[in-house]
């Protein structure tokens, strides 16, 4: 059952091609630059081209030199590369974080992955993503869909709450809870596991478990149920389920320790609510 759960890890990379915008230059029907804070507002038809490729298109924006930050509002198109990404409001933030806030739609043709939500944020360097509201992923593999989804690729952890649902097309299987949460040491560790709790069930070419708890690794094809269980097998055909391992890239600095449900989820970002927030000169 490996792609119903595996799309949970998904979540964390795949803003990966998001990163600070460097401008190399913006343009607008409006620009003022001010000197003192180093900060240019565009007002009217945006476009600011970026020297790592990047395009992005806006209604309206800032940009501060100093840091790289930005706020961009009104329609807000980002394209490099192969992906892409629509919001009403852009964030950002000198640490490299980015931030969608609005009907967010990210899109990476090569993956074949699709991030959706209220309000989404990415950190490339450390790893941390996180979707608020409708959060939505889609891959090759299945779907999840959740209220909040957050977690660290580079750690591995997801955490996806608030009523939880999962699809696997390439397995033929479902499943939903209150809560899941999928761990696994370093991205290429073979320690992955999926605990989907609060009126858990999955259901997979037929058979369903369900239960307060159930536990699903990735080493072997064992659903492991905690408290008042049941388990429902219609289909006890012998049919081939093998699934291959991942062949995602390979992360050079794993955890030091197993990740578990209990660890914290690193690279979390305390960002301020607008980028180029400045104190009022006294």
């Amino acid at each position: 059952m490996k792609p119903l759960y595996t799309v949970l890890a998904a979540m964390a990379i795949s803003a990966c091609t998001l990163g600070t915008v460097m401008a190399d230059d913006i343009t607008a029907d409006v620009l003022t630059y001010d000197g003192k804070t180093k900060t240019v507002t565009a007002k009217g038809n945006v476009v600011i081209h970026a020297n790592q490729g990047a395009t992005i298109t806006a209604k309206n924006g800032q940009y501060h030199f100093e840091d790289r930050s930005a706020f961009l509002d009104g329609g807000v198109h980002y394209v490099k590369d192969s992906s892409t990404l629509d919001a009403q409001k852009m964030f950002l933030y000198k640490d490299k974080t980015t931030r969608g806030v609005g009907n967010v739609y990210f899109h990476d043709s090569v993956e074949k992955r699709i991030l959706k939500g209220d309000d989404v944020i990415y950190n490339p360097d450390t790893g941390f993503g996180k979707i608020e509201g409708n959060g939505y992923l889609e891959d090759s593999q299945g779907t999840l869909a959740a209220p909040h989804i957050e977690g660290n690729m580079k750690q591995v952890k997801v955490v996806a709450t608030g009523g939880v649902d999962l699809t696997s097309s390439a397995n033929n299987a479902v499943g939903y809870g209150d809560k899941a949460v999928y761990t696994r040491t370093g991205r290429d560790g073979k320690d992955g596991k999926l605990v989907l709790s609060g009126n858990a069930w999955v259901n997979q070419n037929g058979n369903t478990f369900n239960g307060p708890e159930l536990v699903l690794r990735d080493a072997d094809k064992v659903v492991e149920t905690s408290g008042r269980s049941t388990i429902v097998i219609t289909n006890t055909g012998s049919e081939n389920s093998e699934n291959s391992a991942s062949s995602g890239e390979s992360e050079p600095s794993a955890p030091k320790a197993p990740v578990t449900e209990a660890t914290p989820i690193e690279g979390r970002p305390d960002i301020p609510a607008n980028p180029l927030e400045t104190k009022e000169p006294k």
